[in-house]
């Protein structure tokens, strides 16, 4: 082919495409052409900025009238609340005529405004001395007088606060005080089958009262009638001992029937052992005890309150409680239920919790004072100011409903503790002291040199652990919560390494909590000082542990229904508690009913390679309501409004499940951050509580099919909610009315190069930290841990400086 041939082909077609749009011009400037494709261009921007104006216009338009319709819905919720109330009223108050018509007792007298009885004196059984109301007030964190306030007003709002309608409603004289108003002992037989109408069990109630203050009041009567060698020797001790822990044993029992509020799965045994004891059948009486039963220890009858429990008549719990409380025996005698734990902390961090608690306190300190020894003197006990109680455990201790807990209010974690621990599971290391300028706890390397210096004076193992891991009958593993950005890391990594070594197969998960550098609000010191410790916990934890999940008190993103202050640890704990407890809810499932799930079966499907030990925690939590009454998507779209995730999925991926709170990942802010890439998960081990539709978030592949394409994943279900008790912050959870009692929750531990992520950003932070001489080391095994995410999915470095 003629080359000037194409060449004068290709020219003419050039002239024809760029004619001139005036026939008599032959020829165009380039300005000109310039010129016109400038034009295009701007109408082409002005056309799509139209577009996005039109388009950001109608969604704005969209999320008001959303806005409006909820407000209104909500509003409309609000009336009909108090409309329901308000009848519900109405009905309670002509329910309560009809019965004081039919019992011939007077009307109810006329409800009265606010204010209206100003003028009324106060009853002398009800008030109490200024001094005296204003040093009960100051105990309750409450203003002692407010300006223009007049002693009867200060009653009132003493009242008011306390939760009382009357302070002399509690009168009766007995062991236990009480507001019932008790019956004759010729009045006290109860009927066998309970009574459906308001007024008959209420009167059932008052002769239970009635009947267990009987029964308490003889028993101590007897006590004392014995001759005074019996009183004062051992067993004598012990019987006195036992009668004093059934007393306070029976406190949270009288609470409930001054309530009224006593459900029908205990009121039935209870009324069952009266009758027979009133009937004098002893073992039938004690046979209907044993129902009341929590595992394989039968408890007193005051305890079984706890609503994270359940008892009989009711449905077996899908949760073994056994796998993580274990029965025993009290000095007097008595049975007890305590966790299977081991607690370490510092000199005044446990508050006012002491080591020997009214469990297991067999003996007053001041029997122990009387009695007389080698010594003709007595000795002289020089004690350390105890750190006085928190209200909240006051009322728990006298058996009442304790006052609702705020962050000023909350000093120590045991300030809000509900249960009694074995005194060996308290554990003070009494070298540092909490809080302490001079010696403070925070270097990693001082957790390590404590371990060491107290592991060569005793072993720690045999003394502290091991007594706990021979009362398990085919143990799972361990589980470790330790803070990892101070030297509670080098503490818990000299516990591992011994452990490793004792204990080589077992499986031990480690939970390290902390800010990990990521507060901001932190100074920049200190914030440094935490990232050192939290890589050098990395690397050996890591190393060391089946599953090691990092998990940060400041996350990065949180979803609108999460209200929670991250300077409260108080707060802080409770989201990580529901997550970690709900998380590991599988291991203690019954294999009778939905099956179980083993700590080294979730530790199988997120690390299928036996190397990627560290895993990504992530949960969601929603109103159980709303997950049962709204089933279709639009539902659970609206109650998890406001969702978020941190990482961008692969495309084989996607059909897995998302969740709202990312508790994993910490924003370093690093300036030389790498484009943020797809994530690929290898593998989900996930625990759902409640009716979560997970229907279309895929299956996954099976955990034990290797040939199989996508990441690993197994699913938990168990129908039983997250209990709120009274100590958790619940005000922090709005989701559905804001005033449940129970959370759905779902978790989830996920293995994908997020976790990788995350490492190379510590390695890159600690490599301009660290000394020389650790350098190397820490930055080599961090890199070890990264490139362990990498392998068959992206094995290029993404390390900014390779040097």
């Amino acid at each position: 082919m003629d080359f000037a041939k194409l060449m004068s082909a290709q020219i003419k077609k050039g002239k024809d495409t760029a004619a001139p749009s005036d026939p008599t011009k032959k020829y165009l400037k380039r300005s000109e052409i310039e010129a016109q494709r400038q034009a295009a261009y701007q109408a082409e921007q002005e056309a799509a900025e139209r577009a996005r104006r039109d388009k950001s216009e109608r969604k704005r338009k969209t999320g008001e009238e959303e806005a409006e319709r909820e407000e209104e819905r909500r509003e409309k919720r609000r009336r009909l609340a108090e409309e329901s109330r308000r009848i519900r009223e109405e009905e309670e108050e002509a329910e309560e005529q009809r019965r004081r018509k039919r019992l011939g007792l007077p009307d109810l007298p006329p409800k009265r405004k606010e204010g209206e009885e100003d003028g009324k004196p106060v009853p002398e059984a009800e008030d109490m001395e200024d001094e005296e109301l204003v040093s009960k007030l100051r105990a309750l964190d409450e203003p002692a007088r407010l300006f223009g306030e007049s002693h009867k007003q200060r009653l009132k709002r003493y009242k008011k606060r306390v939760g009382a309608d009357s302070l002399a409603a509690i009168m009766t004289d007995g062991p236990i005080p009480t507001s019932l108003q008790l019956v004759p002992e010729k009045d006290m037989k109860v009927d066998p089958k309970l009574p459906k109408d308001k007024g008959g069990r209420e009167f059932l109630f008052r002769q239970l009262a009635s009947y267990f203050t009987m029964v308490l009041k003889e028993w101590d009567a007897t006590l004392a009638r014995r001759d005074r060698e019996v009183i004062e020797s051992y067993q004598g001790k012990q019987a006195y001992a036992a009668m004093v822990q059934a007393r306070e044993n029976m406190r949270p029992l009288f609470k409930k029937l001054e309530k009224f509020d006593l459900p029908n799965s205990i009121l039935e045994p209870v009324v069952e052992i009266v009758l027979a004891a009133q009937e004098r059948r002893y073992v039938d009486a004690n046979d209907g005890y044993l129902r009341l039963s929590i595992g394989k220890a039968a408890w007193p009858i005051g305890v079984t309150m706890e609503s994270y429990f359940t008892y009989p008549p009711e449905p077996e719990s899908p949760v073994n409680h056994d796998v993580l409380f274990r029965p025993g025996i009290a000095p007097d005698g008595s049975d007890t239920f305590t966790p299977r734990a081991l607690l370490y902390d510092l000199k005044g961090a446990f508050g006012s919790m002491r080591k020997i608690n009214a469990l297991y306190e067999s003996e007053d300190d001041r029997s122990i004072l009387d009695q007389k020894g080698v010594w003709p003197s007595k000795p002289i006990i020089q004690r350390a100011q105890a750190i006085p109680p928190s209200t909240y455990q006051e009322h728990l201790d006298a058996g009442l409903d304790p006052p609702p807990l705020s962050t000023s209010s909350v000093r120590y974690w045991s300030d809000y503790s509900r249960v009694f621990f074995h005194p060996k599971s308290i554990v003070q290391l009494s070298e540092f002291e909490v809080n302490d300028k001079l010696m403070p706890f925070e270097k990693w390397d001082v957790g390590m040199e404590l371990f060491e210096k107290l592991e060569s004076e005793v072993d720690l193992v045999d003394r502290d652990l091991r007594p706990f891991v021979e009362e398990c009958d085919g143990i799972q593993g361990l589980q470790i919560f330790t803070g990892v950005d101070d030297a509670w890391g080098g503490w818990a990594s000299g516990w591992l390494e011994r452990l490793r070594d004792e204990y080589g197969k077992l499986s031990i998960w480690t939970w390290g909590l902390g800010d990990h550098g990521a507060n901001a609000v932190v100074g920049r010191e200190k914030r440094m000082e935490q990232i050192i410790n939290s890589s050098q916990s990395l690397q050996t934890l890591g190393e060391q542990s089946s599953v090691y999940i990092p998990i940060s008190n400041s996350p990065s993103k949180l979803p609108p229904y999460l209200l929670m202050d991250a300077a409260s640890p108080w707060q802080v704990g409770a989201l990580q508690a529901i997550g970690l407890e709900s998380m590991t809810m599988s291991s203690r499932l019954r294999t009778s009913i939905g099956g179980q799930g083993r700590l080294q079966d979730l530790e199988d499907t997120i690390n299928s390679t036996a190397k990627r030990r560290i895993a990504k925690f992530e949960m969601s939590i929603a109103d159980p309501e709303v997950l049962s009454d709204n089933a279709s998507k639009e539902s659970a779209h609206a109650e998890r409004t406001g969702s978020v995730t941190s990482q961008r999925t692969s495309e084989g991926d996607g059909n897995l499940a998302s969740f709202d709170i990312d508790i994993f990942t910490r924003d370093y802010r690093l300036h030389f951050r790498r484009p943020a890439r797809k994530e690929h998960i290898f593998g989900r081990a996930e625990s759902s509580r409640g009716d979560w539709d997970l229907s279309d978030d895929g299956d996954g592949r099976d955990p034990h099919d290797r040939f199989d394409q996508g990441p690993a994943l197994q699913r938990y279900t168990a129908p039983i909610l997250f209990p709120l008790l009274d100590s958790y912050p619940s005000s922090i959870f709005n989701v559905g009315s804001g005033h449940g009692t129970k959370l759905a929750v779902h978790a989830g531990l996920t293995t994908s190069t997020a976790v990788a992520d995350q490492v190379r950003a510590i390695e890159q932070i600690v490599k301009r930290l660290v000394e020389v001489e650790e350098r190397e080391a820490l930055c080599n095994g961090l890199q070890v841990v990264a490139e362990e995410y990498d392998e068959g999915w992206d094995s290029g470095s993404d390390s900014a400086d390779d040097s």
